[in-house]
Formats: structure tokens, C-alpha cells, sequence
């Protein structure tokens, strides 16, 4: 079960892990994983424990818990804050490549026309490909377009 620290204005997942040894199976110790800093709950499942907090193992459960907390909070203190990269959002403009085998078409959708370009340059390799057309979603034109000559 994940932890989450609250700790300013950034949130950490922490998780505990139990470690047990053959010779010894009923004692068991504990470490502490801790995740990078993030800002929106939100994000929890995008933010796993990927950083195994320096220290010995502990003997109880909460003993690792509290390291954790410790753990961040002073090394957190030693870093300036960094603002978070804002995520991508949607492209206004989409361009989809689309692949002709005879009759069948395909589309696949790309954010850049210079991905667009590439990936309908390579597919015009293949020897499958009659037809190759770019279009974006703001036109119903073929912005290029490349066919197979007949033979």
C-alpha cells in the first residue's frame, strides 16, 4: 500500500518493502522506496517508488515509514524548488498519413508534419503501398500525395 507525503506544496509516494532472509524467516526488516516530487494527486499512478532511501534496513514497518518522511523532508529542504514541466496538451493541427493497399486505407495521426512527412516517405518504400496521402484536420485536401507507378 503506497504512502503519500504532502510536503511543500509536492507530493511523494512512498512505499515500504519487507525484506526476509532463508535463515532466518520470521524476522523480517523493512526499506523505504520514495517517488521524484509531483504536484497534482492526480498523478499518483504515474509516480511509482524509484528511489531506495539510503539507510539500513529497520525493523518494524512504521521505523521505515518515518526514515522515509525524514529522508525527504531533508533532502527536499536542500533542493531549490524547480518548477514542473507543464504537460503537452492536445495539437490543434493533426496530420494522419494515410497508407493505400488497393482497395483498404489506414490513417495514423501525427502531432508534426515533419513526423508525417518521414513516416509517409518510408512507407512509400514498401512494396504493399499503392497510395500514400497526407492530409491535416483543418482541410479535406491531401496536403502531398504519392502513388505507385503502374507497371
Amino acid at each position: 500500500m503506497p504512502h503519500v507525503l504532502n510536503y511543500r506544496g509536492q507530493y511523494y509516494r512512498v512505499e515500504i518493502a519487507e525484506i526476509s532472509r532463508p535463515d532466518e524467516p520470521n524476522r523480517a526488516e523493512f526499506v523505504s522506496w520514495c517517488s521524484d516530487p509531483f504536484r497534482d494527486l492526480k498523478d499518483l499512478p504515474h509516480h511509482p517508488g524509484s528511489r531506495l532511501v539510503a539507510g539500513p534496513p529497520l525493523p518494524t514497518y512504521a521505523d521505515a515509514l518515518q526514515h522515509a518522511f525524514d529522508w525527504i523532508m531533508s533532502h527536499r529542504a536542500a533542493q531549490p524548488d524547480r518548477p514542473n514541466a507543464k504537460p503537452a496538451g492536445k495539437a490543434s493541427v493533426l496530420y494522419t498519413v494515410w497508407l493505400f493497399r488497393g482497395e483498404t486505407s489506414q490513417g495514423i495521426d501525427f502531432a508534426e508534419f515533419s513526423d508525417a512527412k518521414a513516416f509517409a516517405g518510408a512507407a512509400e518504400k514498401s512494396v504493399e503501398i499503392t497510395k500514400v496521402g497526407i492530409k491535416n484536420n483543418e482541410s479535406p485536401q491531401f496536403l502531398t500525395m504519392w502513388e505507385r507507378e503502374s507497371a
